[in-house]
């Protein structure tokens, strides 16, 4: 099973994000994200915003919170509209995000539900997102790139940080060879032992490894990048690369964008 943030906890199917996984991702998440320090530099460079201006962000699956903490400190006037389908993470980014007051909302959300984006309210500056829309299959994806675009104000921008599929097989086992790398290292550098790597190998969690797990539904980073192109986005552009995951995404043209 791919990490990641997917469809709601209130309907558990087998193919479905459940409690025990959030609590599992809680513990581990650090370890099994490769770069995840890297990736949120990244994406918080990437916000199209001075560091002193007020602006709406919101992160679509937020699990504990890590990023959203991060994007509050960088831009202090920023607010954040943190969605989480799974209540254990929600309940975990509360505690973190707590010394923000009403800088943040946490709400509860389903991924696969087309009208999420429309409810919520203020003009949004930044959608950023790590690690969960690879759980929507490739027309689910290009539906949601356009309709984020349209909840965008002009110089908006949406920054992912996903899984990506591989393109070839061998693509596939160097992908698989290169996180099992990665996970392995980052157990002995974060924690000191190897009982994440080893809850990372006997819970099958790699994608690449195990491409049938019906949660995971990751798509070729060319063709995203063709659907963000396609629904309007400009400046579409992969940012930062490593083990099968990426940063990628695109602005909506206007001033911020340039």
């Amino acid at each position: 099973m791919a990490p990641g943030i997917g469809p709601s906890a209130e309907s558990q199917g087998e193919s479905e994000w459940r409690e025990e996984t959030s609590s599992q991702f809680i513990d581990h998440g650090r370890v099994l994200t490769p770069g995840r320090d890297e990736i949120g530099r990244t994406l918080l460079d990437l916000v199209p915003a001075a560091p002193d201006e007020a602006f709406v962000a919101v992160e679509i699956g937020s699990g504990q919170g890590w990023l959203s903490e991060a994007l509050l400190r960088r831009f202090p006037r920023a607010r954040v509209v943190a969605l989480d389908g799974s209540e254990t993470m929600r309940r975990e980014a509360g505690r973190l995000l707590a010394p923000f007051g009403d800088r943040v909302e946490l709400r509860p959300f389903r991924l696969e539900d087309p009208a999420w984006p429309d409810r919520l309210g203020a003009e949004v500056r930044c959608f950023l997102s790590s690690l969960v829309v690879h759980h929507l299959d490739g027309p689910g994806k290009r539906a949601l790139f356009a309709r984020l675009h349209e909840r965008l104000e002009p110089g908006g921008a949406l920054l992912l940080a996903d899984i990506v599929a591989p393109t070839s097989e061998r693509a596939r086992r160097h992908m698989a060879r290169v996180l099992d790398d990665e996970v392995r290292r980052q157990s002995l550098a974060f924690d000191g032992d190897l009982r994440a790597y080893e809850f990372f190998v006997a819970s099958e969690w790699s994608f690449f490894d195990h491409p049938d797990d019906p949660i995971d539904q990751p798509s070729p980073l060319p063709d995203q990048l063709s659907w963000l192109a396609e629904v309007g986005f400009v400046g579409v552009d992969v940012f930062w690369a490593r083990a099968g995951h990426a940063v990628y995404g695109g602005y909506k043209p206007g001033p911020a964008a340039t």
